[in-house]
């Protein structure tokens, strides 16, 4: 009898842990990367978006609760794979990267406002070379007309 109920409590473990196992296993082999994207704490509908894993590119675009997702073949994006994801919209830009975990990464960003003009430190730097060479240039000419005299 003991021996009956034990094969029954080990027939009954195994229909159990096997479909718990093979639920744990994305079934189609596919990745899901997903997320929200904000500006100031608010969805950002319409934003385009470009999702980047082990060099593929899915595009994708928001909702309008700004949210996005694409779905990688498993091989193109697999577990431990990091994943960025650059969104825009308008003069707004951002970018934000995870690693994929378990086949369902949820990856948000916030955007911010993107400037076209370059740094204050680069037109300072060549407003500075400019003036410094047309300065030298000015003192050069004089030097050079006061020893002729």
């Amino acid at each position: 009898m003991k021996r009956l109920l034990l094969s029954v409590l080990a027939v009954v473990g195994m229909a159990v842990l096997v479909p718990a196992s093979a639920m744990a296993v994305t079934p189609t082999g596919t990745t899901y990367i997903a997320g929200t994207i904000t500006h100031n704490g608010s969805p950002v509908s319409g934003a385009s978006v470009a999702v980047t894993c082990n060099s593929n590119v899915l595009d994708s675009s928001t909702t309008v609760a700004g949210g996005y997702l694409v779905q990688f073949p498993a091989g193109q994006c697999p577990d431990s794979a990091t994943a960025g994801v650059a969104a825009s919209k308008g003069a707004l830009g951002g970018s934000n990267s995870g690693t994929v975990d378990s086949l369902t990464t949820d990856i948000n960003l916030a955007l911010v406002n993107v400037s076209i003009v370059p740094e204050l430190g680069l037109i300072t730097g060549i407003g500075a070379t400019v003036m410094g060479g047309g300065a030298f240039l000015v003192l050069r000419r004089r030097q050079l007309s006061g020893h002729k005299a």
